[in-house]
């Protein structure tokens, strides 16, 4: 038998030597133009992508400082829930600029605050600031703020000795949206005088409490209340019980509580469970949706409490809706505000400074927020000389477990002390 396999290889065709030459060149040539034409295209698609950069404008960064840890971490992730929410709702873009937020944890220590702000002026380069939470954080970033040239906004921190340092008072870079205890202590003292001829204070061990108390203390003497119990606990506490035997044996006719609602929740709890009766007054976070969660296994625990604020559920209805089908969480103080200062204020202060200047730079934003004069679901929302806001007052209780807005106040400027320069 024959190798059909060496028959078929004797009949292949034998390409002579020049027009292998020839295709090869022909080869080399259409290898060369393919290349020619995918470097063309390549630098073409390279330009491209060069000009897109360049007209895509450097985002705007929106800076957060809150206690993302720590005892009070559920302050911060509201801030960071709020101005979430907010940015969503602009779609992450204000005057076709990228918006981005940028988060940082104070940790609501005087300590930590400023190394979050350090962080977020000099490392991160924000444009303008969220925060800080808690008062002691924003008391200690007032100096690095100011030294960094960065416009920061105040949604929470009530301290009235913030106010002292803004503005005129020194720091033209620090806002406050939310009224400060001093301004809520004029509107609310009368009501509790009118309830009590004396009074338990309790407070949480931070400037946020102290300096509550500080602001209600002179009111109450001037008004003939006396205080026959004061006493202020550490974030965190968990057992109350001794101070509350205290304030069994001092027997005031009412009880002001300077708390938020983790720690505030805890309280009451072991309030009920002794006892005591007194009319609950509160300037924390007592009647909110988180402080009932927090106590959904007895609805009773906050039944009844009347508490003074800047927020209150119910206030924006649509809003508290809105936030609950996206979060599939209650609305809160510190998650409503937040929203509210980056939806209402701080995006308007942007748009206002790309439209009069082409850009938002750090001073440009500043002076934009300085000019700010609108109405907001959470009252009206313009700076005085001190940088200081007038939202409204709110009056609110817990009826049948249920968070309930009773009724909301116009607040004004008040009479301050001034320290001698």
């Amino acid at each position: 038998m024959w190798n059909n396999s060496v028959f078929k290889l004797r009949f292949v065709r034998q390409v002579p030597f020049q027009e292998k030459v020839m295709n090869k060149r022909i080869l080399t040539k259409s290898a060369t133009l393919f290349s020619l034409v995918t470097t063309i295209v390549l630098i073409l698609s390279l330009g491209v992508l060069s000009t897109a950069a360049q007209d895509e404008p450097e985002p705007i960064k929106i800076g957060l400082y809150a206690p993302m840890t720590g005892p009070v971490a559920f302050l911060g992730e509201g801030f960071e829930l709020g101005a979430t929410m907010a940015l969503e709702e602009l779609d992450y873009e204000i005057e076709g600029v990228p918006v981005e937020l940028v988060v940082a944890d104070n940790m609501c220590n005087p300590t930590d605050a400023v190394n979050a702000i350090r962080k977020l002026i000099e490392v991160d380069e924000v444009d303008v600031i969220l925060g800080g939470g808690c008062s002691s954080a924003t008391v200690a970033a007032q100096p690095i703020i100011a030294e960094g040239e960065t416009p920061a906004v105040s949604a929470t921190s009530t301290n009235p000795s913030i106010y002292d340092g803004m503005g005129v008072g020194g720091n033209i870079w620090q806002f406050r949206v939310n009224p400060d205890d001093l301004i809520m202590a004029n509107a609310f003292a009368d009501l509790i005088a009118d309830d009590a001829g004396s009074l338990g204070l309790v407070a949480e061990n931070t400037d946020f409490g102290r300096g509550a108390l500080a602001a209600y203390k002179p009111l109450f003497e001037e008004m003939g209340v006396e205080v026959v119990y004061e006493d202020y606990f550490d974030l965190g506490t968990a057992d109350y019980r001794a101070g509350l035997t205290a304030i069994r044996r001092a027997n005031p006719d009412a009880l002001l509580i300077v708390m938020t609602e983790r720690d505030g929740s805890t309280f009451m709890r072991q309030l009920r469970e002794v006892g005591l009766e007194q009319t609950i007054f509160s300037r924390g976070s007592l009647t909110s949706p988180l402080f009932v969660e927090f106590t959904e296994d007895d609805p009773t625990i906050g039944e009844g409490i009347l508490e003074f604020s800047f927020w209150a559920f119910g206030l924006d209805p649509e809003h508290d809706e809105a936030f609950f089908e996206r979060f599939d969480t209650a609305n809160s103080p510190h998650r409503g505000m937040s929203y509210y200062v980056v939806k209402d204020v701080i995006a308007e202060a942007i748009r206002a400074a790309i439209e009069e200047t082409g850009e938002a730079t750090r001073e440009s934003i500043r002076d934009a927020l300085a000019e700010i004069d609108i109405e907001t679901p959470i009252g009206p929302v313009a700076f005085d000389d001190h940088n200081q806001a007038y939202p409204f007052g709110t009056i609110q209780t817990i009826q049948d477990g249920v968070p309930t807005l009773l009724d909301t106040i116009e607040l004004v400027p008040v009479e301050r002390e001034t320290s001698e320069e």
